[in-house]
C-alpha cells in the first residue's frame, strides 16, 4: 500500500506550485465553494491544529492518505503549525472510548465533528482545534474528465466552528459524442483498452488545483510565512509535475 501510495502523491507534491501560482487573485476566489467564516473567527487562537484522518465516501484507504499528504505539505509553512493525521492515529491508537471511530462516522454523515467531540478531541491531543476532511468524489466522469470534491472544517477547541469549505475540480475532457462508451441502441460497448489510461494523473491534477485554489480562502493563521504584495498566501514549493 506505501509503494501505491507514493506512486500517486509524489506528482501531487511537484506541482501544487505551478498551479497555485497560476491561478491569479480574481481567479482563485471565483464562487466555485462553499466558504462559511464565522464572525469570531479572528478572536481565536489557533496556532496548533490536528488534521482527523481523512474520511471518503468511498473508503479508499488510498487516496485518503494521498489527501491527508497533499493538506499537510501544501498549507504546512503556515504561521500555524499541523498535527499530522498520523500522528493523531498514534497519538489515539489507546484510546478505549473510541473517539476517532466516532469522528470517522461524524465525518462521514456530516463532513464535520460535533461540538463536543471536537473538544475533547482537541484536550486529549492538545492542540487549539481539529480540521475534519472528506473526500466527497474521486471519479473519471463522463468518459475521462477527473472530478474531486472535498469538504474540510475547523473547530476551535472550545467547539466553535471556525470556518469550513466544499468545492469541487475537475481536469481533463470527457469523451466526444463519437466516442461514447455505447450507442444509443446498446448495440456496442466501449472497450476498456479506450479508456483514458492516465487516470491517477488526472485525479491528481484536480486535487491539485482544488487545494491551490483553496489556499486563497484559508484563514489567516493558515497562510503561508511569506505573504504575496496581493494578500494570498506564498506558496513555496518545488515545482514539477
Amino acid at each position: 500500500m506505501n509503494a501505491a501510495m507514493n506512486r500517486f502523491a509524489s506528482p501531487i507534491v511537484g506541482a501544487l506550485v505551478a498551479l497555485a501560482v497560476g491561478l491569479s487573485p480574481a481567479a482563485a476566489r471565483q464562487p466555485r465553494d462553499d466558504v462559511y467564516r464565522s464572525p469570531r473567527l479572528e478572536a481565536h487562537r489557533i496556532t496548533r491544529v490536528a488534521l482527523l484522518p481523512v474520511v471518503g465516501t468511498a473508503h479508499d484507504a488510498i487516496v485518503e492518505k494521498i489527501v491527508e499528504a497533499s493538506w499537510v505539505t501544501l498549507y504546512g509553512e503556515g504561521t500555524t503549525t499541523w498535527m499530522p493525521a498520523d500522528e493523531v492515529r498514534a497519538r489515539l491508537a489507546n484510546d478505549a472510548t473510541g473517539l476517532l471511530r466516532e469522528a470517522d462516522e461524524q465525518i462521514w454523515r456530516a463532513g464535520n465533528v460535533e461540538p463536543a467531540l471536537a473538544s475533547r478531541l482537541a484536550r486529549e491531543l492538545g492542540v487549539d482545534g481539529v480540521l475534519a476532511l472528506r473526500i466527497d468524489r474521486w471519479e473519471i466522469a463522463d468518459g475521462g474528465r477527473a472530478t474531486v470534491e472535498l469538504s474540510a472544517a475547523l473547530t476551535h477547541a472550545d467547539g466553535t466552528v471556525l470556518w469550513s469549505i466544499r468545492g469541487l475540480q475537475g481536469y481533463g475532457s470527457p469523451a466526444r459524442s463519437a466516442e461514447q462508451s455505447f450507442k444509443q441502441d446498446m448495440s456496442w460497448v466501449r472497450r476498456a483498452y479506450l479508456e483514458p489510461q492516465d487516470q491517477p494523473r488526472r485525479l491528481n491534477r484536480a486535487l491539485r488545483g482544488l487545494l491551490a485554489r483553496w489556499a486563497w480562502s484559508l484563514p489567516a493563521p493558515l497562510y503561508a510565512r511569506n505573504v504575496q504584495g496581493d494578500g494570498g498566501p506564498d506558496l513555496a514549493l518545488n515545482s514539477g509535475d
